[in-house]
């Protein structure tokens, strides 16, 4: 008849199976011989399986005794798992924070304010991590992150979202640019360049081709990505004139000029948390941070 088990028992019938012999295993658990030979006589009788048999003096497992322990060792990974997390928490003092970001957002937005709030925070453990919408709002409703930041659009009922902000996208130009000293650049002086762009589907794009006559294939674009960093990079090295969010352009300011479009392409900075859960206190902070006037105006947006 079987009896239940123990975690002393399934802990010396582990350390026997990874050790080789009582002895030993009772040494990496700071125990006695007699003792593991105990619990593994108890392990025994409660499962009613023979683990071991006595081979030239030495403990060998059956093929029941490797059977179990896979089983042990699965449960032990959990339990490392479940330790990494604490030594993450106690790592990270007052606790961790887990952000999702657009990499532009990632790149342009964040920077200043993780530095601020870890000024005030020094002990918090940051984990960011830069996907496209679609994927940062999965790992949301998995519940892998505090929240998300994004300029794209999701509707989806299982998620809380806030309007951070509303600025426009603008033009990036090489400084010595013909029109590098221009305050803002209309759509015909726009369809005359060598345009760099986004893919149809990005969200800017969308929005200009209701206000600027670009499709797929027009002669003057010159590159397609769906990489805002890697316009400004193009644009910095010359290959034609670029179109982005503003976030990712004060990131090359100074190796750039930026330009406002005339008509204006309209750009909102979402932040996407999860319906299902209460924002910790960190969260809530670092919301606040963001949401405070005097960031809105470091990146020229204007509610």
């Amino acid at each position: 008849m079987t009896r239940p088990l123990n975690f002393q028992q399934i802990q010396a019938f582990k350390a026997v199976m990874e050790s080789g012999t009582t002895t030993r295993a009772a040494q990496v658990l700071n125990t006695t011989q007699p003792s593991i030979s105990r619990r593994l006589s108890e392990l025994r009788q409660a499962t009613g399986l023979e683990l071991f048999d006595l081979h030239n003096g030495r403990l060998r497992p059956t093929r029941e005794g490797q059977q179990l322990y896979r089983s042990v060792r699965k449960h032990f990974e959990g339990l490392e798992h479940i330790e990494t997390a604490a030594r993450v928490l106690r790592k990270s003092g007052s606790g961790v924070l887990r952000i999702g970001s657009t990499p532009t957002l990632a790149a342009g937005l964040l920077p200043q304010v993780i530095a601020a709030f870890m000024q005030q925070h020094p002990k918090t453990y940051i984990n960011l991590q830069t996907h496209g919408t679609p994927q940062l709002k999965e790992y949301l409703s998995q519940g892998l992150l505090d929240f998300v930041l994004t300029t794209g659009h999701l509707e989806h009922g299982d998620v809380i979202t806030n309007s951070l902000l509303k600025s426009r996208a603008v033009c990036l130009l090489s400084r010595n640019h013909a029109l590098a000293k221009s305050r803002s650049i209309k759509a015909d002086q726009l369809r005359a360049q060598r345009l760099i762009l986004l893919d149809e589907n990005d969200d800017i794009m969308i929005a200009m081709r209701g206000k600027f006559p670009f499709q797929p294939g027009h002669e003057n674009v010159a590159v397609e990505t769906n990489s805002s960093l890697t316009i400004c990079a193009l644009v910095a090295a010359g290959v034609g004139v670029g179109v982005v969010n503003p976030f990712v352009a004060n990131t090359f300011a100074d190796q750039l000029a930026v330009l406002r479009l005339d008509p204006p392409i309209p750009i909102e900075v979402t932040l996407m948390r999860s319906a299902a859960l209460a924002p910790s206190m960190l969260a809530s902070r670092f919301e606040e941070m963001l949401m405070s006037q005097t960031w809105l105006d470091r990146v020229g947006g204007s509610k």
